[in-house]
């Protein structure tokens, strides 16, 4: 049996998952520097929280520890590093508000940048206290004296920014992280410590308030002349920010009353779904504005690839890639025609095919609920089953027995694929396509298909025992399993529930292995890539290397009379 018939795609060699994500990209220059600020910001909250902490102990433990906290952060070169971090950190998120066309965003980032809002804000009165006051009048901002300040009144607002910078942070770095393999690994741990750290820091801010609250031994070293240059600061300062933020959100809104009267362009998706937009934004953003659904795991910052699409009409019309998407798409060695959907910005119009499936909501049209209805590119495993000698067998046989025959072998088979949770492509005459590995990791498909080779030797025992004394030739069956990338896509149904398939290099090759069979006499021919994600052991196996059309690396098989010479890992 060969592929013919069954559609196929060729589909360049791409790394997996697992590899994609152990190499994200930095992004572009601003993006860059707006990391690197932000890590400066968070080792000084860390720091300064961590001091906190140990009010539990006593407020003369929180003063020896600040000790070292001062050392680091209040020298010249200290000062001045954290100012432009926070300077280069707000400046650059305000900058970025303003470009974005729409505020339509994943709950996350909507979070995030609220967090990012409130921040500057609410922070304006402790900086001017423990920077503007100690600057210009030498007051020492120990912490005798600011806790003394802050409770009870401002005791609330105070937690609360703690609370907001600490989650603004987690955030962020979440969403940086949880690109690497480490970051997943660790993420229970990590997640300990995001928890643990505000509690501490809170318990020992309250304790070592109230602890002097209780004691009332602490007299405040700012006058009114100095109280009254505080409420001056704070209120220029906070006209400031209030003034850049409604800058950035005035920008939004103006392009969005400009583009009203602008012409208009088509992005047209698959399924024949089109949408009216304005030139000038992304196609992630004219994606969220029209609830198109397109993944985005870095939040649109050129880092992850997962919004790539495949432009299948009006390529030319876009401006090259530039240096941040360029790196992402050597990474993962795009095909010609795939771009990063948060860094393209149409001109005129477009068609493109998403690439990769995206979570969606109880409000997604039905259609844009399946993955597959976009085309979805992944990792599986193909298994080719075909019934050999089929034509021999059935020489000269009454058409009943055949279609009965027939009807046996494919229902079992096909049964046993389905038990292990395979999902069975098509039906090819005597044959069987199906895919493994849809709906979890590479590995875990490997082991299923050699699973489900194990029950399908099974059934081609069971057959030869229950076939009738008219079929004198012996059931014989033979299956071709390979590992690789694939696009899985509902092709020819728009819109319909069925026709779901795999396209690409890895069917042609699985079916390769399954005439294999006939070469070695053997009942399996799986490649070294399946045995391999499986983390299988094959006691007895013929080893070899095949060439396969389009490829300049043989490929290793191993051809194999029965599955019990195959041990397979659990899970």
């Amino acid at each position: 049996m060969t592929a013919s018939g069954s559609p196929s795609l060729p589909v360049k060699t791409v790394p997996s998952p697992r590899q994609i994500r152990s190499t994200p990209s930095w992004g572009n220059w601003r993006q860059r520097l707006r990391l690197w600020s932000g890590l400066i910001l968070f080792v000084f909250c860390l720091s300064h929280f961590s001091n906190h902490a140990l009010g539990v102990i006593s407020v003369d433990a929180m003063e020896k520890a600040s000790i070292w906290h001062y050392k680091v952060w209040r020298n010249p070169f200290g000062e001045s590093l954290l100012l432009v971090a926070a300077m280069t950190h707000v400046l650059l998120a305000l900058w970025r508000t303003a470009r974005r066309r729409t505020l339509k965003m994943p709950r996350w980032e909507f979070i995030q940048l609220v967090f990012g809002f409130y921040i500057p804000w609410s922070l304006i009165p402790h900086v001017g206290t423990t920077m503007g006051l100690a600057n210009n009048f030498g007051f020492a901002p120990t912490y005798h004296q600011m806790l003394t300040i802050l409770w009870p009144e401002h005791g609330v607002t105070q937690s609360l920014l703690l609370l907001v910078v600490w989650s603004h942070s987690m955030i962020g770095l979440h969403f940086w992280l949880r690109l690497y393999p480490l970051y997943y690994r660790l993420r229970f741990v990590a997640l300990a410590f995001a928890v643990a750290m505000p509690v501490l820091a809170l318990w020992g801010f309250i304790e070592g308030a109230r602890r002097l609250e209780l004691a009332k031994d602490v007299k405040v070293k700012v006058s009114e002349a100095q109280f009254d240059w505080l409420t001056t600061f704070v209120i220029e300062g906070r006209a400031v920010v209030f003034g850049l933020i409604a800058c950035s959100l005035l920008v939004i809104l103006f392009r969005y009353l400009i583009g009203l009267s602008a012409r208009r362009l088509t992005i047209t998706y698959p399924g024949s779904l089109a949408v009216r937009a304005k030139p000038g934004a992304t196609l992630l953003e004219i994606s969220r504005i029209n609830d198109v659904p397109i993944a985005s795991v870095c939040g649109g910052r050129a880092r992850c690839s997962t919004c790539r699409v495949k432009v299948f009409e009006g390529e030319e019309t876009l401006a090259p890639p530039e240096a941040a998407e360029k790196a992402v798409l050597m990474r993962i060695s795009a095909d010609k025609g795939v771009r990063l959907a948060c860094q393209i910005r149409p001109l005129q119009n477009l068609g493109v095919q998403p690439l990769v499936p995206v979570k969606v909501t109880s409000e997604t049209s039905e259609n844009l609920k399946d993955a597959y209805y976009w085309g979805v590119e992944q990792e599986v495993v193909v298994m080719f089953v075909d019934l050999r000698n089929f034509t021999r067998i059935t020489e000269s046989q009454l058409a009943y027995d055949v279609v009965h025959l027939l009807n046996s072998y494919l229902d079992q088979a096909s049964g046993a694929i389905r038990s292990e949770g395979g999902f069975v492509d098509k039906f090819i005459g005597d044959g069987i396509m199906a895919i493994f590995g849809m709906d979890n990791n590479p590995g875990q498909g490997a082991r299923q298909a050699l699973r489900a080779a194990k029950r399908i030797e099974a059934v081609m025992q069971s057959l030869e025992t229950e076939k009738g004394p008219q079929f004198s030739d012996p059931i014989r069956l033979g299956i071709g399993l390979h590992l690789g990338p694939a696009i899985l896509g509902r092709i020819g149904v728009a819109g319909a529930s069925g026709g779901l398939t795999a396209l690409g290099d890895v069917v042609n090759t699985a079916s390769r292995l399954e005439t294999e069979n006939k070469t070695h006499g053997s009942f399996l021919v799986v490649s070294k890539a399946v045995i391999d994600a499986a983390e299988a052991e094959i006691l007895e196996a013929e080893n070899a290397e095949i060439n396969v059309r389009g490829k300049e690396i043989p490929l290793q098989i191993f051809a194999v009379n029965s599955l019990d010479t195959v041990k397979i890992p659990e899970g």
